[in-house]
């Protein structure tokens, strides 16, 4: 409260020092009140060391020993109420507070002050009790952050980049993983606007983007200016999220986005992802890619495709200008988000799109999502696995053992998978089984997540859930157990929760962490968990509705094996592990 443990009296209580958190912050309120009298019969002083909440009787020198023992056992009944009548005064240095200062030998209760909030240097490295009240929310910075974490009405991304760089793969990425977000979202490719205006064969060559071709720039900023015409539109017909996939490569056709879209009455915020790669293998691999399914390149020999999209970029880069306005919101992404810049990004896109765009990557590794085994029916799912689960278990680390040696090679590396799962026992338990069916898993360590967790049913939770799954759960059981609930539910199947229980959209938000580490990882991911969950997930990896995931099948002893694609999907293959030979 005060420095160099400042004296305060509080209506005859003598104290020395803070009175914890709970005064400080009362005092902090109102300075000047009536605390009461903490006198009493007895001579002598009652010393409190320690927060209030840790007050214990001391005898003084000179003085008598008291028996002020409700005072030691209820300190809180010396805290003053917020509003309560104002009394005496309160100053710095030696402080009385409705009342006199004592005198060595009077009666006083003396607590000392907490651990760094005395004076000198303790209450220097505690940092100060003071509010940021002197100018802090007004400077410039702080405004600025203000006026960019305000929830805007649309978000428009613009990719930033030369050609061969990854634009389109990010672009169909995000797009994807917003739309599992629930969001409204499209991506506007501005090469399928200038192919809808001249045509892929005679638009697709290197000479079309020579800046000296007037006839191919007029084309080029038609089919620019409509794709920016309907993403506006699309906004305004209530999309949420527009990405603009185009090299955007000066700084005047950036400065032009930015204006066109602050002339719409929504309230749109305009973010530019820049892709910067200079890694020849992964410019060739970009560029194979590229000239193998780019309607650009259809017919030609590959190596002479190649040779005119080197001279393509050749064009781009002697008129490219990275962006540098700090003006503008951007994220850059050097060489596959080894190195990343981010300026005036704040709110909830660093919380999801910016981790995000910082995991996915190019490499191929394979993704097994699967149930877990079986308990006993009638059990909790905490039980035990029955010997069928027990085999099941066996029987998947002979599969992955198996599928990794196609990835690795036959020798594997000391942590060839990386292993998830829920923290429900029978999960644990499944994933116990399954690393100790072959000496390949033993250094193996695994992580149970929450986020895996099957949905909380709330009241309606129960063993009845388990026992009546078969490849979906068993919402017919749900309209017997509770009609009403049932109801609601098909009315709204993704937001209605169970009684005291979760959405699957809840689900979907929580298992945003699972997926996020899916992505990034670069070594193949087991992911062990239950049907509702993996329901979830398949959505992202399949690229369906998730209003719809709740009719995904998920059978027992089946494995979801996912494999990445360079165009940014996913192949999703269903393999029966009970064919698999120990």
């Amino acid at each position: 409260l005060a420095p160099n443990e400042a004296d305060i009296v509080l209506g005859g209580a003598f104290v020395k020092g803070c009175l914890c958190a709970h005064l400080g912050s009362a005092l902090a309120v109102q300075p000047s009140m009536t605390f009461g009298n903490a006198s009493g019969d007895d001579d002598g002083q009652l010393v409190a060391t320690g927060c209030c909440s840790q007050l214990r009787q001391q005898q003084l020198p000179g003085s008598g020993t008291s028996s002020r023992d409700r005072l030691v056992n209820e300190p809180l009944s010396l805290l003053p109420k917020v509003g309560a009548a104002a009394s005496g005064s309160c100053c710095l240095g030696k402080q009385t507070i409705g009342g006199a200062l004592k005198q060595p030998g009077e009666r006083a209760l003396v607590v000392q002050g907490c651990k760094g909030s005395g004076g000198g240097e303790d209450k220097y490295y505690a940092g100060s009790l003071r509010t940021a009240s002197d100018g802090a929310i007004s400077c410039k910075g702080q405004v600025t952050r203000d006026e960019l974490t305000e929830k805007a009405r649309g978000l428009v991304i613009v990719m930033v980049g030369l050609p061969g760089r990854g634009k389109s793969f990010i672009s169909r990425k995000l797009q994807g993983f917003l739309r599992w977000q629930g969001k409204r979202c499209e991506t506007f490719n501005a090469g399928k606007y200038r192919r809808e205006v001249e045509g892929a064969v005679e638009s697709g060559r290197a000479d079309f983007f020579d800046s000296g071709n007037p006839h191919a720039l007029a084309v080029r900023k038609q089919a620019a200016s409509m794709a920016l015409n309907d993403l506006l539109e699309f906004l305004e017909g209530g999309g949420e999220v527009a990405i603009f996939d185009a090299t955007n490569s000066t700084h005047d056709r950036r400065q032009m986005i930015i204006e066109e879209a602050s002339k719409h009455p929504g309230k749109y915020h305009v973010i530019f992802v820049e892709v910067l790669c200079d890694d020849p293998e992964v410019l060739r691999t970009n560029f194979r890619n590229k000239v193998r399914h780019s309607p650009d390149f259809s017919g030609m020999d590959e190596e002479e495709a190649i040779r005119d999209l080197e001279a393509r970029v050749k064009m781009y880069e002697d008129r490219y200008e990275e962006v540098a306005d700090d003006t503008m919101s951007y994220i850059k992404l050097y060489n596959m988000s080894s190195k990343v810049l981010v300026n005036r990004i704040y709110g909830s896109i660093t919380k999801t799109l910016l981790p995000y765009l910082m995991g996915i990557h190019i490499g191929t590794r394979p993704i097994w999502l699967v149930r877990t085994a079986q308990v006993p029916a009638a059990r909790s799912q905490d039980a035990e696995l029955t010997d069928e689960g027990i085999l099941f278990a066996e029987r998947l680390g002979a599969f992955v053992r198996r599928r990794l040696r196609e990835y690795h090679g036959e020798q594997l590396p000391e942590k060839p998978v990386r292993v998830l799962s829920s923290t429900v026992t029978s999960c644990v338990q499944t994933v116990t089984a399954f690393l100790q069916s072959g000496s390949d898993f033993a250094p193996q360590v695994f992580r149970p997540m929450s986020a895996l967790n099957p949905i909380d049913r709330g009241r309606l939770g129960g063993s009845w859930w388990i026992d009546n799954c078969a490849d979906k759960p068993p919402f017919e059981k749900v309209r017997e157990c509770d009609p009403s609930f049932y109801s609601r539910w098909e009315d709204n199947k993704l937001h209605c929760r169970f009684p005291g229980g979760e959405s699957y959209h809840d689900v979907q938000c929580r298992s945003e962490s699972v997926l996020l580490e899916i992505e990034m990882s670069t070594r193949p991911v087991l992911c062990v968990s239950h049907i509702t969950c993996i329901q979830v997930l398949l959505s992202y990896f399949r690229g369906s509705a998730l209003e719809d995931a709740w009719d995904l099948a998920v059978p027992e002893h089946h494995v979801f094996e996912i494999v990445p694609t360079l165009g940014g999907g996913f192949t999703v293959e269903v393999v029966n592990v009970d064919t698999e030979p120990l």
